[in-house]
């Protein structure tokens, strides 16, 4: 005969098991949980001059990091926010300095991840440049952050120049724009604009740094040709919030050549 709690206790067993089953189904797999979130850091990089969604952006940059602080595409994708945290208009210099050598050490963990792939040295390579900018040109040469910044620069141009929409080229442009004289090379930046260009005809950084190059060789009908240029062309062409940037940049340089 059986004993008047023996089925409750069959049942709660039952319940318990089934439960653990549900338990282990329903469980997400970190992998696939992993690579969601580092597709929405990709969907919030194309909208990070929206303040929310880089904020958004920034903790869950920390989120993925302390999931899987060895991944390389988890570190590359942190260096990027934190760069793009560092490049912000308006920020405090030393706020922009700061996040600069955040993102430049994260990259530095990405290349020690995979150094053969071009994501780590280009975002190494930018996010030195936000840490130098509070230091000044001449001071970030005396500090050896020249090597820091170009070392970088020439294994991604070497790996991949065409990443990041063309851009590699006209980051060298901008360095040899911003290089002291005797150093300053126009003529050389000029030459990476072409390059640029060739790779990504609707780049409007290209077209803006050649403006800046008119105006300094005293060609202003061209610089106003360019940055009318920049100014007519689409919204949409290869990275909206880069070029809703450059437009604002373009229409501050017209209205000083008035």
């Amino acid at each position: 005969m059986r004993s008047p709690n023996e089925r409750p206790a069959r049942l709660l067993v039952f319940v318990l098991l089934m439960s653990s089953a549900l338990d282990a189904t329903a469980a997400p797999d970190p992998v696939s949980s992993l690579a969601e979130k580092l597709a929405q850091l990709d969907a919030l990089h194309d909208r990070r001059d929206d303040p929310a969604a880089l904020a958004t952006a920034r903790r869950l940059a920390d989120a993925v990091i302390a999931q899987a602080p060895g991944d390389y595409d988890v570190l590359w994708r942190a260096a990027r926010v934190l760069f793009t945290a560092s490049d912000e208009p308006g920020a405090p210099a030393a706020e922009r300095s700061r996040l600069g050598k955040q993102g430049y050490d994260v990259a530095l963990r990405a290349i020690g991840a995979n150094p053969n792939r071009v994501e780590g040295h280009y975002w190494a390579a930018l996010s030195i440049g936000s840490y130098a900018e509070e230091m000044g040109v001449l001071h970030a040469l005396a500090a050896g952050i020249e090597g820091k910044f170009k070392r970088p620069l020439e294994r991604a141009t070497a790996l991949d120049v065409a990443y990041d929409h063309g851009n590699i080229p006209a980051v060298w442009a901008a360095y040899y724009l911003e290089l002291p004289w005797p150093k300053r090379d126009r003529a050389r930046a000029a030459q990476y604009l072409r390059q640029a260009l060739a790779i990504n005809p609707a780049n409007l950084r290209a077209h803006l740094y050649q403006a800046r190059i008119a105006v300094d060789e005293h060609r202003p009908a061209e610089a106003k040709a360019l940055l009318a240029e920049i100014a007519a062309a689409p919204i949409g062409r290869y990275d909206p919030p880069e070029e809703r940037r450059v437009k604002k940049e373009a229409a501050a340089m017209a209205a000083g050549l008035r």
